[in-house]
């Protein structure tokens, strides 16, 4: 387990794709976390306000809403704003890397899923969160 505060945290996974939810899920719960799932971003934010979720893994090309909007919401609230956003997508162009990290993501993991990424990249960012809310708690 990566650390006392961190076990059992929820952590959102947005993608249209079952298959897709359904891989990051089972990555999710061996890492000892709570997955949340959601197939669209409209359900997204929904789900979010109810769940309070450490983190969220977004798919990017989904229809009606992208996760570029998705983040951009989440960022522009100030109770969403400091939760991680790990943009994942088949689609791996500089420009569209870009457009996630201009949209307030934390990082960016292409497809097809490699489960060792997956769980370094998420242990990593939620690492992170909980040092960074641990300072903001000591000022």
């Amino acid at each position: 387990m990566e650390g006392k505060g961190l076990q059992g945290s929820r952590i959102l996974i947005v993608d249209d794709a079952e298959t897709q939810r359904f891989i990051l899920r089972n990555i999710i719960l061996e890492m000892g976390y709570q997955p949340v799932l959601a197939e669209s971003g409209a359900q997204a934010l929904k789900v979010f306000l109810r769940c309070n979720p450490r983190m969220v893994l977004l798919d990017v090309s989904m229809p009606e809403m992208d996760g570029f909007e998705v983040c951009r919401r989440l960022k522009e609230n100030p109770d969403t704003k400091d939760v991680p956003v790990i943009f994942i997508s088949a689609f791996e162009s500089p420009e569209e890397i870009a457009m996630a990290f201009k949209a307030g993501g934390a990082d960016f993991v292409a497809k097809p899923l490699l489960p060792e990424v997956v769980r370094a990249r998420v242990g990593v960012h939620l690492k992170l969160a909980e040092a960074m809310e641990k300072l903001s708690g000591a000022e």
